[in-house]
């Protein structure tokens, strides 16, 4: 179909046939910018360090892990040391008279209860024996921390397989450029042939008009795809975490085998559900709001503990000694703690019943992305072989339509439509390659195999 553009051309042309011919127009300008050259590995690689999203993701997992760390806490013993001086107004000592001796039970000089000035320090470690609650909030915490960590592994497989896909679309825009300087060549040798007839009088000079207007129409076409180019390797930087455009080189469309490839689609769910790792964050989020259950119930337990301490000062206590240690085991039981354990019992059941309506969700929408996505691949691979066939015929064309120019048979404007129509079906063939690609890609997604 021949552009509007020609169309109003051609009026304004028509409007001013009595003007000398239109200089030629001069050639498109390079608009691509520098791209830094990598493979498509060593771009992942890349992504993996440098991608901030990644990294959000990775942060996040480290976080849930600091928490699991406090949670263990509450069963590790504990050591804390102190220190103290003591400056008082008054001095107390007790004294026994010179003819008692010490044999009434006070140290030798009398018993110091209130020193003037006293400098002491306590070393004490904590020993926590049983701690019901703490065993199951450990356990939620851990849970959780897995929960964060195969959420990581998620957005790393999106992020990577959006990357690829994208550095697959930006081939697509290679191609383009190349099909539309392709098209800017049949064109301008269009316009030279149209111009050597028109020298000859045996067309009109129309005929030069159309075909110097669809070159124009080409050159502006791979402006476009240049421009598309620069858009798409500059997306491809940000991705990688750099300011610059990157151009990634892939592997070919049908290089490798493709991923759906002898088995079946049951097959291929069974393998979904298997590996993804949304399937695990679910699972470890159901075990987390277990624990959590289990830790409100445990809060009607009792709590055991041990605790030593060593102590000393500077002026010797009221047995007459500077230094000494102590042992102690305390029991707590919390016979009413004002509502709190049932709240929590309420929240952590409430919880529980969420993570496996959620479980349920994931499931259903998991087996819903691998039909989807085996279906699009059946679907990209027919596109791709309908429009392989399509260039063909339109490749066909163009060279017949140029025949019959060249013969006088057919018009410029035969030659300009057939040359669109290539034009329209080389972009339709780069899309194709491009979607059978991102298919193939968006199906190891779902089956979670990277």
């Amino acid at each position: 179909m021949v552009n509007t553009s020609i169309a109003l051309a051609l009026a304004a042309a028509l409007g001013a046939q009595g003007d000398p011919a239109p200089a030629p127009v001069s050639a498109a300008p390079a608009l691509q910018t520098a791209a830094a050259e990598l493979s498509l590995a060593a771009a992942l690689e890349e992504l993996d360090r440098q991608n901030l999203t990644l990294a959000q993701a990775r942060d996040r997992a480290a976080g849930a892990n600091g928490v699991a760390r406090q949670a263990t806490s509450a069963l590790i013993p504990t050591v804390t040391a102190s220190g103290s001086y003591v400056r008082n107004r008054d001095e107390f000592v007790i004294r026994l008279p010179p003819n008692l001796g010490p044999g009434v039970g006070f140290p030798p000089g009398g018993a110091n209860i209130q020193p003037l000035a006293q400098l002491s320090g306590t070393g004490s470690v904590r020993i926590p024996l049983v701690v019901p609650t703490a065993w199951f909030d450990v356990a939620q915490a851990r849970s959780a921390a897995r929960g964060a960590e195969a959420g990581a592994n998620a957005t790393r497989l999106q992020v990577r397989t959006g990357f690829a896909q994208a550095a697959y679309g930006a081939l697509a825009t290679e191609e383009v450029v190349t099909a539309a300087e392709r098209a800017l060549a049949d064109a301008a040798e269009l316009t030279r042939s149209a111009e050597r007839r028109v020298a000859a009088g045996t067309v009109a000079p129309l005929d030069a008009l159309k075909a110097r207007t669809e070159e124009v129409a080409r050159r502006s076409d791979l402006v476009r795809a240049h421009a598309d180019v620069d858009r798409s390797r500059f997306a491809l930087g940000v991705l990688l975490g750099r300011e610059g455009p990157v151009r990634i080189a892939v592997p070919e469309v049908g290089a490798a085998p493709p991923a759906e490839a002898g088995t079946p689609e049951e097959g291929l769910a069974r393998e979904a559900l298997a590996n993804r790792p949304e399937v695990a964050v679910q699972r470890a989020q159901i075990e987390a709001a277990e624990a959590g259950i289990r830790s409100a119930w445990a809060r009607l337990a009792p709590q055991l503990s041990a605790t030593g301490a060593v102590f000393g000062a500077n002026v010797a206590y009221p047995t007459g000694e500077k230094t000494g240690w102590k042992v102690t085991v305390d029991l707590t039981w919390a016979l009413w703690d004002g509502g709190l354990g049932w709240g929590k019992r309420e929240q952590s059941e409430a919880q529980a019943a969420e993570a496996r309506a959620a479980a349920e969700a994931e499931r259903l929408a998991i087996l819903q992305e691998v039909h989807d996505a085996s279906r699009d691949v059946g679907v990209a691979r027919e596109e791709l072989r309908l429009a392989d066939q399509r260039r063909g015929l339109a490749a066909e064309t163009a060279a017949s339509a140029r025949r019959s120019f060249d013969a006088g048979i057919a018009s410029s404007l035969d030659v300009i439509d057939a040359n669109d129509r290539l034009f329209t079906a080389d972009v339709v063939l780069a899309a194709a390659r491009a979607r059978l690609a991102q298919a193939r890609l968006e199906l190891l997604r779902a089956v979670g195999r990277g």
